[in-house]
């Protein structure tokens, strides 16, 4: 499965990050990537998951995962 992240900023500030996951991941963030102008000083920055780290713990009854994390890349901008 794709997993994609929009990282959004304005002026400067941190707005938001955007998870989207799935065959249309890219295609969901870049059509709301277009709805935050440039000329607003919006700034992008695009990443895609490469991985996962996952904190486990060893006990008798064997492995458990304790938490997990998408380990993300920046990437470039989709040209689409």
């Amino acid at each position: 499965m794709s997993s994609h992240r929009l990282i959004v900023h304005q002026h400067g500030i941190l707005l938001g990050r955007f998870d989207s996951d799935g065959p249309q991941a890219r295609h969901n963030l870049h059509t709301l990537a277009a709805q935050l102008p440039a000329a607003q000083e919006f700034q992008l920055q695009w990443q895609q998951a490469i991985g996962e780290q996952r904190l486990l713990s060893s006990g008798p009854q064997g492995l458990r995962v304790l938490g997990s994390e998408v380990v993300y890349q920046d990437m470039p901008a989709p040209l689409d």
